[in-house]
């Protein structure tokens, strides 16, 4: 699979359009299908990968959801979706505490036939989150939840699971929690110095061997002075940051690059952070302009670096510094409620290429045509297809219903031949008459 992705990564940077082009897409600012929607109509934009968090779970009606994006963006896209388990810690993961809500987003995956990059317990090297800095633990429950994945016929061509880090490692010594003290792992305060062999946990530690993980991203932000007194930087210097070295210990998982949060705010000033002198700086002109620096300076970061993909966290908690708040700052760069947008954005998107069958090809797929229409399956599945589909044709050419049963007996009965069973789901998809309204992998032509 590493061999493989790198290969895939080649073409797509020796393409003869553009000699190093990434795949830009955007995280939903309120997280809803509708808003990714009005979006790409608002400013004709075609956006190959989307994102959504659910985290916490039932904020949202997660299935309806996917239902949804099936539905509205339809099956020529790549779903980036990030799923944690509410308030569980890693333990409480291996204790199959948040088992229903895996399998079911899962099985709804396989039935919808989604193509998913799977976050799961991301930035675990960041020690807010209840299943960080216990890397033994974190192992053990990641695998749990890869596990659950295949238990419902998933493969790598339905998901990727993304081993999602922080570019810092800021671990605690105690239970993990949005208000427990980080300690940075290189200059740890000289009174509680940390035992570096058991405390002071690197994203390294984290990793639940190759096998498990099918590609590896990171998060990075610029914060500026939007709600305290933080440090202008550029991308450049967040991920080659000497203290962290980030982007080179990356490099060393010999996979291609991916980054699943990034964002800026637009708010400078040298003097002491004051919320009166970051609304009324953000309200000048120029905060706008420096906005727009720092996302073509990403821009050039990502092409320059060899980045395959990279969303953008278009969410503004602040609603345009309007609302104060301690954690949050004006990351978005498109909000169609305050008719807000921010020209950098065209520098991201103008230099991303999206080539939708090099993408398919990370998920080990290949376009064919199904019962007259356009379907991405298994590459191994393809030979098994041409020689099934005639045949069965040709016996239950009288009835529709009846094929439709035989597919559905033979789906839900597996040989155990990866090849055979691929491609009889992949037939299911397209001759199973199902009882729901979304149709499966109906590809729309533009």
């Amino acid at each position: 699979m590493k061999k493989f992705l790198l290969v895939i990564c080649l073409i797509l940077f020796l393409l003869p359009i553009s000699s190093y082009a990434f795949v830009f897409w955007l995280k939903s600012s309120d997280n809803t299908v509708e808003n990714i929607v009005d979006i790409e109509k608002t400013y004709n934009l075609y956006l190959p990968l989307v994102g959504f968090i659910f985290d916490p779970w039932y904020q949202q009606d997660v299935i309806w959801e996917l239902k949804k994006a099936k539905q509205l963006l339809w099956d020529k896209r790549i779903y980036h979706i990030t799923i944690s388990p509410n308030s569980y810690t890693a333990q409480e993961v291996i204790d199959w505490k948040f088992d229903a809500e895996y399998n079911v987003f899962f099985k709804t995956i396989r039935e919808l036939n989604l193509k998913v990059i799977f976050r799961t317990m991301h930035e675990m090297n960041w020690g807010w989150y209840p299943w960080s800095s216990d890397p033994k633990l974190f192992k053990e429950a990641w695998i749990h939840v890869w596990n659950l994945s295949r238990k419902q016929w998933l493969s790598e061509s339905d998901v990727l699971f993304d081993f999602s880090v922080n570019h810092w490692d800021m671990p605690t010594k105690w239970t993990p929690s949005q208000s427990a003290v980080l300690y940075r792992c290189e200059t740890p305060l000289s009174w509680k110095v940390l035992d570096y062999s058991k405390e002071c946990y690197r994203f390294e530690d984290y990793y639940p061997w190759d096998k498990y993980v099918d590609i590896v991203w990171v998060t990075f932000y610029n914060w500026w002075k939007a709600t305290s007194d933080r440090k202008w930087k550029t991308p450049s210097q967040i991920l080659n940051d000497k203290d962290w070295n980030t982007l080179t210990r990356l490099k060393k998982f010999d996979k291609p690059l991916f980054i699943d949060e990034v964002w800026t705010t637009a708010v400078w000033y040298t003097w002491d952070y004051d919320s009166e002198k970051s609304k009324e700086m953000y309200d000048w002109t120029w905060g706008d302009a420096r906005k727009d620096k720092w996302l073509s300076q990403l821009a050039q970061f990502l092409s320059s670096n060899h980045f395959m993909w990279a969303v953008y966290f278009n969410v503004d908690y602040t609603h345009w510094l309007e609302y104060p708040t301690v954690w949050e700052a004006d990351w978005a760069v498109i909000n169609n409620i305050l008719d807000k947008f921010y020209q950098g954005f065209w520098d991201l998107y103008s230099k991303s290429k999206a080539d939708f069958k090099n993408i398919l090809a990370l998920f080990w797929v290949e376009e064919v045509i199904i019962n007259d229409k356009s379907y991405y399956v298994p590459w191994h599945a393809t030979r098994n297809i041409k020689f099934i589909e005639p045949v069965v044709n040709e016996y239950f050419s009288w009835n529709d219903q009846w094929k439709s049963d035989f597919y559905k007996k033979l789906v839900a009965t597996p040989s155990w031949q990866k090849p055979f069973d691929e491609a009889i789901r992949a037939l299911s998809w397209a001759y199973v008459i199902w009882t729901w309204d979304v149709s499966t992998w109906d590809i729309k032509k533009s």
